[in-house]
C-alpha cells in the first residue's frame, strides 16, 4: 500500500492508511506524503527549491497537489504563502503538524453572511474558498436558514452555495 500514491484530505482518510508503527491517535505524514493545496486567491506560483518543481494556482479554487516536504518548505522559506492566505492545504493533519490552524480557523461573522445576502457571487466565491471543510460543514445549518426566511434570495449564490456545500437548497425558495 504506497502511502505516497494517496491524496490526504482528512485525518480519518489518514488513519486508515497509516502502517501498523504509527501512533495510534495520529498517522505518519512522511515528506512524500501527497497533499492538495487550494488557491485562495488568483495568480498564486510557487516553485520549490529543492526539488525545482513548479505549481501555478490561476484562478481561486484551483487545486495542486504537493509533497509534505514542498509544503514544509514552502512554509519555512515563505510563510506568507499561508499567513496571507493565498493557499490553503486541505489536510487537517498537515496543518496541526504546520502550526497554521490558527490561521485557517475560519469562523463565519455576521459581516460574512451579509456577502451571501446580496449579489455579489465573486466575494461568496472568494470567502468559501478560503473555508476549510469543518467551517463549511457549520456554515449549511445558517445558510439553510437564511434562504428559508428570504435573506439569501440571489439564484446564483443560491447555486454556489449548493455546488460548495454539497447541499440542496433551490427546494427551499
Amino acid at each position: 500500500m504506497g502511502q505516497e500514491e494517496k491524496i490526504l484530505n482528512t485525518p480519518d482518510t489518514a488513519a486508515s492508511d497509516k502502517k501498523s508503527g504509527a501512533a495510534p491517535t495520529s498517522p505518519a505524514l512522511k515528506d512524500d506524503t501527497k497533499v492538495k493545496v487550494r488557491a485562495l486567491v488568483p495568480a498564486v506560483y510557487y516553485t520549490c527549491l529543492k526539488t525545482m518543481d513548479s505549481f501555478a494556482w490561476e484562478e481561486v479554487g484551483d487545486e495542486q497537489e504537493m509533497t509534505y516536504m514542498q509544503i514544509k518548505t514552502m512554509k519555512a522559506k515563505h510563510p506568507r504563502y499561508f499567513t496571507e492566505k493565498w493557499l490553503l492545504i486541505c489536510n487537517d493533519e498537515v496543518l496541526k503538524k504546520l502550526n497554521l490552524t490558527s490561521v485557517f480557523a475560519a469562523k463565519i461573522t455576521a459581516a460574512d453572511m451579509k456577502k451571501f445576502y446580496g449579489s455579489d457571487v465573486g466575494a461568496a466565491k472568494e470567502l468559501l474558498a478560503g473555508l476549510n471543510d469543518s467551517a463549511k460543514a457549520g456554515l449549511v445549518k445558517k445558510v439553510t436558514d437564511a434562504v428559508k426566511n428570504g435573506k439569501i434570495a440571489n439564484v446564483k449564490i443560491i447555486r454556489l452555495l449548493e455546488e460548495q456545500l454539497g447541499i440542496e437548497l433551490m427546494q427551499l425558495v
